[in-house]
């Protein structure tokens, strides 16, 4: 008959009376042990790989929208955004003002605009120093896209910089977590 264990840092293993219940393997004789997976929406898996593309554009025209950062999620993998900064640089611009407006697309080819993340008007931290996000999924072959729409400032050497961290990981992964 084979047991399950889930190990813990302290744990004495089966028993609790042996100071060493393992074998020459590391197991008791019979046994087998079930490595518990930390979420995949609040951390990042072995098989995940972290992205954190960061840039800084002239601010637009007025009327005008730029890409400020851009990434294809990579086909077979699926992720969490779970830092975001947009930051304005230079004069004539008020926070909140909606003199410039921030728009996150989960999926810039349809035109997708992630929920909350449409129109924002303040930034949200700085590029150095990003806001943690409880996470944003992202799907493969979605194009995710940060942009900035200038509505009434005039233009004189402005930057708009912006941030977006996360991870990838292999989509084989959520149908072991139940997704």
């Amino acid at each position: 008959m084979s047991s399950t264990f889930i190990l813990r840092p302290g744990d004495s293993g089966p028993g609790g009376t042996s100071p060493n219940p393992f074998d020459d393997q590391g197991l008791p004789a019979g046994s087998s042990i079930r490595i518990a997976r930390l979420p995949l929406t609040n951390y990042i898996p072995p098989e995940g790989e972290e992205f954190t593309p960061a840039a800084y554009v002239a601010l637009p025209a007025i009327g005008a929208s730029a890409v400020i950062v851009q990434f294809l999620v990579p086909e077979g993998r699926n992720g969490i955004v779970n830092r975001f900064a947009n930051v304005f640089v230079g004069g004539g611009f008020t926070e909140g003002s909606g003199g410039v407006v921030w728009q996150l697309f989960q999926d810039f080819t349809v035109g997708a605009v992630v929920p909350n993340f449409d129109n924002i008007v303040s930034s949200l931290g700085s590029v150095n120093n990003a806001k943690v996000l409880n996470g944003i999924r992202i799907k493969e072959n979605q194009l995710v896209t940060l942009v900035v729409k200038n509505v009434s400032i005039v233009v004189s050497g402005q930057l708009v910089g912006g941030l977006l961290g996360g991870f990838t990981y292999p989509i084989d992964l959520e149908e072991s977590m139940g997704f």
